[in-house]
């Protein structure tokens, strides 16, 4: 059987009836989570790419580390939620911007690579 010869089913795609709605909630929220740090990420590369504020790559990476091990150690409750998501956001800054030199390598080979990626990553988080 050919791959393509397939009829697919759109209308299943939309369909989250068998899911509860707590888990739905949840699934909101984690990839509402991950969206918003992709797009942050993004941000903190921007800043590094254009101002080269932050040329010391080990100290965002030493900071992106120790922000991941107190996100980590910090217990999940109502009361840290606001905490735990400003310390997933500064997170993904820090990891945004330590990923400045390798996007300006990227660029150097070929300029398309980072939109195609960005575009692809955001295309998959929106199915």
């Amino acid at each position: 059987m050919n791959v393509f010869d397939r009829s697919i089913n759109f209308d299943a795609l939309f369909k989250f009836s068998h899911i509860s709605a707590s888990t739905q909630e949840h699934l909101k929220r984690v990839y509402g989570s991950f969206a918003l740090c992709m797009f942050v990420a993004a941000a903190g590369a921007y800043v590094n790419m254009v101002t080269h504020l932050f040329q010391f790559g080990f100290l965002t990476g030493l900071g992106a580390l120790g922000l991941m091990v107190w996100l980590t150690a910090t217990p999940h409750n109502r009361e840290t939620e606001q905490k735990r998501l400003g310390m997933l956001v500064a997170f993904a800054f820090l990891t945004g911007t330590n990923l400045g030199p390798l996007l300006q390598m990227c660029i150097s080979i070929n300029p398309s690579i980072i939109p195609t990626a960005f575009l692809g990553t955001a295309t998959i988080f929106a199915c």
